[in-house]
């Protein structure tokens, strides 16, 4: 579902809804297309093509080490996105409550796209079959956590208030034994839909040659371990709107089910 060649691509720019319905409004005016108002979709007259008009993604985005849900990053991706919906949670402090709660939250949620920075990429990585993207992934955050022993301070406000967290052997244990069975039974569909972003100035932790022992499709960009706002929308947003736009795709492909599904719905409704 992703590209694997580095993408270029000016700032996004997003506009609001009416901005944008009125400009492809004139522009399938022009291409012969007309809309279905109750549908929501640009249809062809003489075709069986549809385009809905908005694809709304359910986006998961995990936070690293020390951080929080309201991280720089996540608010930067929740004001840049505002059309999708962008879940950021505080993670808990214990490797295992913070996988369970996350592997809960994506089935409930439905989430479409799961993004991890850092530690966040580790999570993010055992989180099967779901699409995602690991931002400089750190795969053995034990070994950063084990430099760091004691009472260490959150980098961003968490909702429980805290402001610090203790680091301590035992917690770099638990840590330790989660890493170990990550890689294990990875698929071939599970390398499709996963795709790491690396940055070239990154001094923090480097686990490229490792994820490539597993993974295939990666994209390096320029920058350093934690992501700067350029990075986010020149870097980070392009892959995520090159994501929607195969999903759209993809979405099309199954179209004739979809719409015999709502047409039979909008039948049932009028009855």
């Amino acid at each position: 579902m992703f590209n694997d060649k580095p993408m270029t691509m000016s700032r996004v720019v997003r506009v609001t809804w009416d901005e944008w319905f009125s400009i492809q409004r004139e522009k399938a005016r022009q291409k012969g297309y007309y809309f279905v108002e109750e549908l929501g979709y640009w249809r062809d007259s003489d075709r069986e093509v549809f385009v809905r008009r908005h694809h709304q993604l359910r986006i998961l985005y995990i936070h690293g080490l020390s951080s929080s849900g309201s991280s720089s990053t996540a608010e930067t991706l929740c004001e840049s996105l505002y059309d999708d919906v962008v879940f950021s949670p505080d993670l808990p402090i214990d490797p295992c409550e913070a996988l369970a709660m996350l592997q809960e939250l994506v089935y409930k949620e439905r989430i479409d796209l799961v993004i991890g920075t850092s530690m966040g990429g580790m999570f993010a990585q055992k989180l099967r079959g779901y699409h995602k993207i690991l931002i400089n992934p750190s795969f053995h955050v034990s070994r950063s956590m084990r430099r760091k022993l004691g009472s260490n301070e959150f980098s961003a406000p968490r909702k429980d208030r805290a402001t610090h967290y203790e680091i301590t052997e035992e917690l770099c244990d638990r840590y330790e034994a989660l890493e170990r069975d990550q890689f294990v039974d990875i698929s071939d569909a599970e390398r499709e839909i996963t795709l790491g972003l690396f940055a070239t100035g990154d001094d923090v932790v480097d686990c490229s040659e490792e994820y490539c022992e597993h993974y295939t499709r990666y994209q390096n960009f320029e920058g350093g371990h934690r992501l700067s706002q350029d990075n986010i929308h020149l870097d980070l947003i392009p892959v995520i709107e090159h994501f929607r736009a195969k999903s759209v795709r993809l979405e099309i492909a199954q179209r004739p089910t979809i719409i015999e599904q709502i047409r039979a719905r909008l039948a049932k409704e009028r009855s």
